[in-house]
């Protein structure tokens, strides 16, 4: 279900799949991991990349509710055996939104109420 929820509410449509959720202080964190098809050099496209370690990322999304939401992840860092490119792999964010000035003023109202 979890794998649903990221897809339709938040966006997450792919590099990524659902691992656990977890509830801290208050707050809600869906682990996710990158799929092994998102590791391509980005100078090369060479997928003939090894991993060297990782650093880990949470990104706070749109609450559930009065509770804060976070995707947490590990972003991989690469290299490229071909071309020898170091690089991370960046967690992919969810489009941007089109922000227009009328949907602007709704959102201000939204904030001050």
């Amino acid at each position: 279900m979890s794998q649903s929820l990221l897809y339709h509410a938040f966006g997450v449509r792919e590099g990524y799949e659902y691992v656990r959720t977890e509830y801290h202080d208050g707050a809600v964190q869906f682990h996710l991991v990158a799929k092994q098809d998102q590791f391509v050099c980005p100078e090369c496209q060479s997928r003939n990349v090894i991993r060297k370690g990782a650093r880990k990322r949470s990104l706070q999304t749109v609450p559930i509710g009065l509770k804060p939401v976070f995707w947490v992840t590990k972003v991989p860092k690469c290299e490229c055996k071909d071309c020898g490119a170091k690089f991370e792999l960046a967690p992919l964010l969810p489009r941007p939104m089109c922000i227009t000035p009328k949907s602007s003023r709704r959102m201000r109202t939204w904030s001050a109420g």
